[in-house]
């Protein structure tokens, strides 16, 4: 299996506050990481930390020689007065039908409903077919329709380029079908592993164990609160 990117030892505390600790993760060439956990747990932040937008305060992430890097962002504004297309916004339309939304290159930004700003979102990450393909929330805002359409463009993607993906999401169904790797995030790495070792989705049902910020848990045999 091939890695693609490593993250090892890494923290994050910008003008001292600590907003990631310690985290160490391999992520693998066609293989779908996602990542969960509360709001402000830190999610998006590793997201940034291996894109290089942000510097770890400790540790380092490792990315593969040559490695096509793209970036789906949780959202992005437009100022309504800006009379930016689609079309201008992206580098390479031709993206656009890998997302079924070519009918949008004339479409101002500004005017995009929440699925159709998605869909543009994919097509400007996958422009430069990614080796390494971040997604941050690429559901937010969709119904069950559109977010089934999102995860399918993602899945078909992957089938056919054979990427590494990580993704934030708090879709738990997702996490527990189609990921290969989960990792729990609350400011630490609460756990991690494979979600087939979740047997029962009524496992979700039971009282979930207390996470502790000095050790690291596996999804063996019981559920992480961050699954919640």
């Amino acid at each position: 299996m091939i890695t693609q990117a490593t993250v090892q030892h890494v923290s994050f505390a910008p003008q001292g506050k600590t907003l990631l600790t310690d985290i160490s993760a391999v992520f693998q060439k066609n293989q779908l990481t996602t990542l969960v956990g509360p709001n402000g747990g830190g999610k998006s932040t590793l997201l940034k930390l291996i894109l290089g937008i942000e510097k770890p305060t400790n540790g380092r992430i490792l990315i593969r020689k040559n490695t096509r890097i793209g970036y789906m962002p949780q959202k992005i504004s437009f100022d309504p007065n800006m009379p930016l297309t689609v079309q201008r916004f992206l580098k390479n339309t031709d993206c656009l039908e890998k997302v079924g939304a070519e009918y949008l290159s004339k479409s101002n930004m500004s005017t995009l409903s929440g699925g159709e700003m998605q869909r543009v979102l994919l097509a400007y990450a996958l422009q430069n077919k990614p080796d390494l393909l971040l997604l941050d929330e690429p559901t937010q805002g969709l119904d069950v329709s559109g977010e089934n359409q999102m995860y399918q463009l993602i899945f078909d993607y992957q089938k056919q380029s054979g990427c590494c993906i990580i993704m934030a999401s708090h879709d738990l169904n997702f996490v527990l079908a189609r990921s290969n790797q989960v990792l729990c995030l609350n400011g630490h790495l609460c756990c991690q592993g494979k979600p087939d070792k979740v047997k029962n989705y009524s496992l979700f049902d039971k009282v979930p164990y207390t996470h502790h910020h000095d050790h690291v848990h596996t999804l063996e045999g019981t559920v992480c609160s961050c699954l919640k």
